[in-house]
Parts: C-alpha cells; structure tokens; sequence
C-alpha cells in the first residue's frame, strides 16, 4: 500500500481521539497512493469491536465517486491489543480487494500496519509511506504511480501525464528500483523537462518530480 505521510498521522490522531473505544473509517485512493480518508462513527462504542455508521459509510462512497476516488481500504484502531487482525477482524472482512489498515495504540510511536484478508487467510502487505513534505518548497501539481509498470510503458505514461500539464507544472512519479528509476527521469530530462528531486522511499521504490517544459 502507497499511503501519504499525512494520511497516516491523521488516522492514528483519530485512534488517540476515540479512546478508549476503536476509531474506524474509510481510505481513498487515487493513481494507487492513499491520498484521503474519511473518519466513521464506531456506533458500537466498543473498545474490542466496531461497526461504521452506515450512512456515513454511504457518503463516504459518494463523496469519493465525486472526486475520482476509489475505495483502497477500511481502518480501524486497536486501544488496548497489537496492530493484528482479530478472529472477529477476519470474519468481517467481506471484500478481499481492499486492505485492512489497523493502528495499535499500546506502542508509546502507535503501530499501524495493513493486511489483506480473503476466505479467512491473513497476508501482511508493506507500506510505503509518501512523505511530500521533504519537498515543501516544492508544490506537486499531478502524481502518476507506476510502480509495477516497465519500460517502455511507464515511459508513455509518465509522457501522458506530462502532456496534461501547463509548462512550469511539477509531476511526481513513483517508479520502480532499477531500471525504471535511471530511465524514466532521463528520458524525460532528453525531452527538456526538469529534474527537481529525486527520492528513494524504499529499497524498491522512487520518487521522482519532474518540473514540465
């Protein structure tokens, strides 16, 4: 899962907020990076169960359809157990394309950590935190994520994305370690498109911001 440093923060603030009850709510996202989320109401008050506020539930999906979003997962906090889907976690998990994001407070930094669940078989996913700010004096017009995606495609893509752009536009590529990280920047820079950052999120993935011509 791609998730935004800010998204991340504000979901453990929720957890914090709804003590001693869990917190729980929707994430959206965009291009494959969790950009936005929606706080729920936990009508249970429990602090070992949860279940969303239905129509809330359905604004959030309206909402998201509005924007352009896509469902990307369902959140919930642990207040008193570790950040592990519990046998009541995995009997409720109904859709096994969205992730189960759990934030445990029982760690003084929280824990939050994001499962995929589908016929009752748990599987831990990595997160990749996106940290805009280390470029704040940087403002990110456009994001494409093309993680996954080889050359030369995640070239054409990046080029689309490029061309919906005003010049002095900054776009932000997620690419894949190797070589899609060394191409894809260059061959932007030979089209006369500017390099302003490039940043390893993890061992496997870039950032890359390219200012359009």
């Amino acid at each position: 899962m791609n998730i935004t440093k800010d998204v991340i923060n504000a979901i453990i603030d929720h957890a914090k907020r709804e003590i001693p009850y869990e917190a729980c709510g929707c994430l959206a996202e965009k291009d494959g990076i969790v950009s936005h989320y929606y706080e729920l109401t936990n009508i249970d008050k429990a602090a070992d169960h949860f279940s969303m506020d239905p129509k809330e539930q359905f604004a959030a999906i309206r909402d998201m359809r509005g924007k352009g979003l896509k469902l990307a997962g369902i959140y919930h906090s642990h207040p008193e157990t570790p950040a592990r889907p519990s046998e009541e976690d995995i009997r409720l998990a109904y859709d096994p394309e969205v992730s189960y994001v759990i934030v445990s407070l029982i760690e003084p930094d929280c824990s939050v950590k994001s499962f995929k669940i589908r016929n009752g078989v748990v599987t831990m996913e990595e997160i990749n935190i996106i940290d805009h700010k280390k470029e704040p004096q940087i403002k990110i017009d456009a994001v494409k994520n093309c993680q996954g995606i080889s050359c030369p495609m995640n070239l054409v893509y990046t080029k689309v994305e490029l061309a919906k752009l005003r010049s002095g536009q900054v776009l932000e590529v997620i690419l894949d370690d190797g070589a899609p990280a060394i191409n894809v920047p260059l061959s932007a820079s030979k089209e006369g498109h500017k390099i302003l950052a490039k940043n390893q999120l993890t061992k496997e993935s870039w950032s890359v911001l390219l200012e359009k011509a």
